[in-house]
């Protein structure tokens, strides 16, 4: 089952989570699942809750929005090892997966030689997180997709479950095994707020609702001024940074400069 959840924060922006699922379907049919060591979109792919090849799904960030992703995970694990019940069926699987997140034909993650990789790995990002498995990964900075992108999150299995199914490890996959998981959240900025969101970004701005409602309040206080100036975005740049610093400072998480 396909699960999106959004929660209106006004009018004009959306925290929104996906989350896309891979269920077994009872006999084992090789054409349900992702074949080992490919990549698979989460939005358009072939398997599991994915909107199977329709174009229409594609995430394309239209010109009245701007999009801020926030976070993304995969199930946890790395080995192999299922469990199997006595009738042959698969009960649990590890599917060690990485995700990708790509903007147009960019993947956000590069190795070390800056080629394109598998991205991150669901022991770094896991979803969901337990007590035995911790995430120790953050998406810091945050994504910015801005209008005319099209983005896509994209997930690769490594561990072959066609394989397994060969060698006669299991026979059929009940439909309430879930076989891997990506979670996506991020935050859709529309209309206004999207123009927001882009002026920031020309001013070298973070983009995030408190920061577009802070340049939200300081364009209704200068209603009637002329707002088009250098001054004007100079002043409000200053002025950001010099909350942001108090901010940090008072929760103790300003780095010392000696030049201060």
């Amino acid at each position: 089952m396909q699960v999106l959840i959004w929660v209106m924060i006004n009018m004009a922006i959306s925290n929104q989570q996906y989350q896309w699922n891979l269920f077994g379907n009872g006999a084992f049919v090789a054409t349900e699942f992702p074949i080992a060591g490919t990549e698979n979109s989460i939005f358009i792919g072939d398997y599991g809750t994915a909107q199977n090849g329709n174009l229409n799904a594609v995430a394309m960030v239209q010109d009245t929005e701007f999009v801020v992703v926030e976070k993304i995970a995969c199930t946890p694990g790395i080995s192999p090892e299922g469990s199997v019940s006595a009738a042959g069926s698969l009960t649990t699987w590890i599917p060690n997966m990485c995700i990708q997140l790509v903007i147009e034909t960019t993947g956000y993650y590069r190795d070390p030689q800056n080629i394109y990789s598998s991205g991150i790995s669901g022991m770094a990002s896991p979803y969901p997180a337990s007590m035995d498995v911790i995430p120790y990964y953050e998406l810091w900075p945050p994504i910015y997709i801005i209008p005319g992108q099209v983005w896509d999150v994209r997930y690769t299995f490594y561990n072959d479950l066609h394989a397994a199914f060969d060698d006669g490890y299991f026979t059929s996959i009940p439909n309430n095994v879930c076989l891997g998981r990506v979670y996506v959240r991020y935050t859709l900025f529309s209309d206004s707020d999207s123009m927001i969101a882009n002026k920031l970004l020309s001013l070298g701005l973070p983009v995030s609702v408190d920061t577009v409602q802070w340049f939200r309040q300081l364009l209704l206080k200068s209603k009637g001024l002329e707002t088009e100036t250098f001054e004007f975005y100079l002043k409000a740049s200053r002025k950001f940074r010099e909350d942001e610093d108090r901010t940090q400072k008072l929760m103790g998480l300003k780095r010392y400069s000696g030049l201060e």
